[in-house]
């Protein structure tokens, strides 16, 4: 079997039988049809691309099944969000929230119905975005309901944490090395953002070239603290963006690894003197 993960949309999903599936539909009906074609062992998720569809059937489908959410207009739609909490009585729920300007709302909303969120980078973020990711970091890390992953900064946090190699081509499911997308006229790219790019990375052919453009070029990466983790995620597709508010984030990140290994250590020796 492909160790890949292919992102493939309903109506070809029969092309694709015996791979580890994402299947995506506007429809909860469809998606259902392909459960019961297909089973689900080799269905990573479903994901559903839109929050005007009525999902009573699907709750009671595929139990324990992952449903990821797809978000478009996220400061328009996010009142919607609350239709899919009884997804939660059967099934592990994911929001994918693109991030625009306004993207803040649905995750804030999304948090308190204790879905996992994923920020989806759709383009290389300004100022004006920097600001708010950094106000969804802070209330990721801080706010003491929060339950449930909202990546890419969980498993940024967990990487400076635990000290393992992770990046975020991988975290956000564009390492075309695990992740394949599918188009609906069924071409293979790598995934929405590279539409039109079958398996490459801009000039490089795969994603360890992108890499060694970035560095060979003596450019920002180069001298980077976090290149490790990030891989040069932010420099597609203008390789001149500067990544100055990209690493407050993952400073935030670091920082609070650090806190977090204190407060660790400080609780395993507080009760380590309980002991007898």
């Amino acid at each position: 079997m492909d160790s890949c993960t292919f992102n493939v949309p309903a109506a070809r999903v029969e092309a694709y039988r015996g791979r580890r599936l994402v299947i995506r539909s506007r429809e909860p009906a469809e998606l259902i049809a392909c459960l019961s074609q297909s089973g689900t062992e080799n269905i990573a998720y479903l994901q559903l691309l839109g929050l005007d569809a009525d999902v009573a059937e699907l709750i009671h489908t595929g139990d324990n099944l992952p449903v990821d959410i797809v978000m478009r207009d996220p400061e328009t739609e996010f009142p919607f969000l609350y239709r899919f909490a009884r997804l939660l009585d059967n099934h592990p729920v994911r929001v994918t929230v693109p991030v625009v300007a306004g993207f803040s709302k649905a995750v804030k909303l999304a948090m308190s119905l204790q879905f996992a969120v994923k920020l989806e980078m759709v383009q290389q973020p300004d100022a004006v975005v920097i600001e708010e990711l950094a106000k969804v970091l802070d209330l990721y890390l801080h706010r003491p309901t929060v339950s449930r992953p909202v990546e890419w900064f969980h498993s940024l946090l967990l990487q400076f944490y635990w000290e393992e190699r992770t990046t975020l081509w991988s975290v956000q499911e564009e390492d075309p090395a695990q992740y394949r997308y599918v188009t609906d006229e069924g071409e293979g790219t790598i995934s929405p953002r590279f539409a039109g790019i079958p398996f490459s990375l801009g000039s490089g052919s795969s994603l360890a070239e992108h890499e060694r453009s970035l560095l060979a070029a003596n450019s920002e990466c180069a001298g980077c603290e976090f290149f490790e983790p990030c891989g040069g995620y932010f420099k597609w597709p203008h390789k001149e963006y500067s990544c100055a508010g990209v690493k407050t984030l993952f400073r935030t990140l670091k920082d609070a690894s650090v806190e977090l290994q204190a407060d660790v250590n400080a609780a395993l020796e507080a009760e380590g003197t309980k002991q007898p």
